[in-house]
């Protein structure tokens, strides 16, 4: 049985995406205030592009000027992070608002970017992935919610990220033995994009497909539909680009 994410402890999944009416949210933001952790909440309707993604965290999170405006810069500027009069207190970003960036071709990268933010400060290491015994360890996760929960294949496809369903919810973290962030209580984590049950899909095999999705990722069966529409989306994209 996999462990349920957390806002307040120092492990993964760093990234969550889940329904704004999950009782696991409301639950896991009031215990991280009242250990005088912070609660941001950004509007995922601000990021329509890299851009823009960096515009909404550097206003929001009152980043320093020096902040580049780039993929490296937003890792260093989170895991670095001392917001005004907030010290160094744990860290919950709630995107809100986020089906369009579900859709979103930079889905990936951005997890990723997270995903490294969150386990820097959580594991207490430099910028070289070295463990600094001076730096104090951080809680900080990232939790997107979109108004219409649903499953995405994009977010599976950043740079050594590794997902997981568990409860209706989409979990991520990284993998790798460069990134040793997956949670060991966990069940396995299916590593970069859902391409095991590409050949089903392509043939049209669809209850083959499903039941590898159940099998590698522990979902139930409207999941593993949810899953199997949003891969076969993809597919079709690729094959029209071709």
């Amino acid at each position: 049985m996999m462990t349920k994410p957390t806002l307040t402890e120092h492990r993964s999944p760093w990234v969550v995406f889940t329904s704004p009416a999950d009782p696991w949210l409301e639950s896991e933001t009031a215990a991280l205030v009242q250990r005088n952790g912070l609660v941001l909440r950004l509007d995922g309707r601000e990021m329509r592009d890299p851009a823009s993604v960096f515009r909404t965290f550097a206003r929001e999170l009152s980043f320093p000027g020096y902040f580049g405006h780039n993929w490296d810069a937003l890792v260093d500027c989170l895991h670095n992070w001392h917001g005004p009069g907030h010290g160094n207190q744990d860290l919950a970003i709630l995107i809100e608002h986020a089906d369009d960036l579900l859709k979103s071709n930079f889905l990936g990268l951005f997890v990723s970017v997270l995903a490294q933010a969150a386990w820097n400060s959580n594991l207490r290491l430099d910028s070289d992935g070295e463990l600094n015994e001076c730096r104090q360890r951080i809680a900080q996760h990232f939790v997107f919610l979109p108004d219409h929960a649903a499953f995405t294949e994009k977010a599976a496809r950043g740079m050594n990220v590794a997902v997981a369903l568990s409860d209706g919810r989409l979990l991520t973290t990284l993998t790798d033995v460069d990134w040793p962030g997956g949670d060991p209580a966990s069940v396995l984590w299916t590593a970069g994009p859902l391409s095991f049950a590409d050949k089903e899909i392509i043939s049209g095999t669809t209850i083959k497909a499903i039941q590898l999705f159940r099998d590698h990722l522990g979902c139930s069966i409207h999941e593993a539909l949810d899953i199997l529409q949003s891969r076969s989306e993809h597919l079709r994209r690729e094959h029209s680009n071709d």
